[in-house]
């Protein structure tokens, strides 16, 4: 029971530093992290790209030289409204079996069983084949400039990693069939604004030339278009893996493929916005800003739009599909596209394997499978320098949960965080003890 309430309440007390970002203000996390390392003997490292802004670094030397394995987590949170929530999203309030708080899935819960794993290390005396870095950063939820990107220019061996491990993936449970899937590969970022002009004037004398009904007539266009399905291997594998696992007719001995011919089934899939974003570029708009007073016709109109493309994707012929859906009317503008187009990591390896295994020991025999993360992570930067590269936290996470993690009422169940702890200190020891 005492390590019970001590992991909880480290996790909460992570939770109540607020890390929003932005700005972020992580400082105060990591000096959180470090006193803990530092009290388990532990050597470590920080870094500050900028002012309040800062990342973590310890290492447990290996027999060998050279590739590292790392266990990456970032500390930043995204915003939370503290009116929309049953709970103070920053108290890491503890009720009815859960810990709740923006952060407890994505991902300080991780970033704590990393954590925990990397000192069980050191009180083992486990000398790993190679270093194990823990590495705690900054800034992943507005793109890791002065997150991994900063780091990996400042730690040069970051770059010579042979693995790193961070979030991505999980053990979801849903109507009872439980499976695990590991984030070997991310859509592409996409985001956009598309812009307006018109006539401004009195709203009694409406003009044909309205910055507004431009940009409605245009996110329309945009909204209304059906994105052709495409499915990647990876894709392929995992649902095909989730159906035959659930026991679906359609796929006792047929593909994913084959069975998206049947319309019926095709839109079941389109109906589910998980499945629908593994086998579709997806175009949301997020912000529409216009006008300031209700009798006035404002001159200019925007609409923000967050776009993810399927990693086969070409984003200048998917840029080129906007324009011409927008018309002559719109001013397009790109806001971001990420470091690069996200490189896909093997999921036939033995780290697969060994990911694998740990769980059948825990789990039994369920559906271990590759999956594609339909947002984005720091791991693309490792991915794209080809370091095989997983997202995978091994928690029991209900779909209702899952939802909640960008949302309100953010939580995690204490008993299955507290097996994930579990479980991490077995992946962790397997990927100390694995020479290839």
């Amino acid at each position: 029971m005492a390590e019970r309430d001590y992991v909880v309440k480290l996790l909460t007390d992570f939770i109540r530093i607020n890390t929003t970002n932005p700005p972020g203000n992580e400082e105060d996390a990591v000096a959180f992290l470090e006193d803990i390392l530092r009290k388990e003997g532990l050597e470590t490292q920080v870094y500050l790209p900028v002012k309040k802004r800062a990342n973590l670094i310890s290492r447990i030397k290996g027999k060998e030289k050279g590739r590292p394995v790392i266990l990456l987590g970032h500390i930043d949170v995204v915003p939370a409204n503290p009116d929309e929530w049953e709970v103070n999203p920053f108290s890491g309030d503890v009720k009815d079996g859960y810990i709740y708080g923006r952060g407890t899935i994505d991902m300080k819960s991780q970033v704590i069983c990393h954590l925990l794993a990397f000192i069980e290390l050191k009180k083992k005396d486990v000398i790993p084949e190679r270093d194990i870095i823990f590495l705690a950063t900054c800034d992943e939820e507005v793109g890791g400039q002065y997150g991994v990107e900063f780091m990996l220019n400042e730690v040069k061996d970051l770059k010579d990693a042979s693995f790193v491990l961070s979030e991505g993936g999980c053990i979801i449970e849903e109507d009872g069939f439980v499976h695990a899937q590991i984030a070997v590969a991310e859509k592409k970022l996409s985001q956009f604004k598309i812009k307006a002009y018109g006539k401004s004037g009195h709203g009694s004398m409406p003009t044909k030339d309205s910055a507004n009904e431009k940009i409605i007539k245009a996110c329309n266009s945009i909204l209304s278009y059906d994105w052709p399905v495409k499915v990647t291997g990876i894709v392929n594998t995992y649902l095909t893996g989730i159906f035959k696992g659930k026991g679906l007719k359609d796929f006792q001995s047929s593909s994913l493929k084959e069975a998206l011919k049947d319309k019926k089934f095709r839109r079941s899939i389109e109906d589910n916005p998980l499945y629908n974003a593994l086998i579709k570029n997806t175009v949301t708009l997020t912000i529409l800003k216009s006008g300031e007073k209700i009798n006035v016709i404002p001159s200019e109109s925007e609409a923000y739009f967050d776009a993810r493309l399927l990693p086969q994707e070409d984003r200048e012929a998917f840029m080129k599909k906007i324009e011409r859906l927008c018309g002559r009317d719109i001013k397009i503008e790109r806001i971001s596209s990420g470091s690069s187009d996200p490189i896909p990591s093997p999921y036939k390896t033995s780290y697969f394997t060994g990911i694998k295994k740990v769980l059948e020991r825990s789990m039994g025999n369920i559906p271990v499978l590759p999956s594609l993360l339909t947002g984005a992570s720091d791991l693309r930067y490792f991915r794209n320098l080809g370091i095989p590269s997983y997202g995978f936290f091994p928690v029991v996470l209900s779909k209702e949960d899952v939802v909640r993690m960008h949302g309100k009422d953010e939580r995690i169940p204490i008993q299955n965080f507290c097996d994930a702890i579990d479980r991490t200190h077995e992946i962790v020891q397997f990927l100390a003890n694995y020479r290839g």
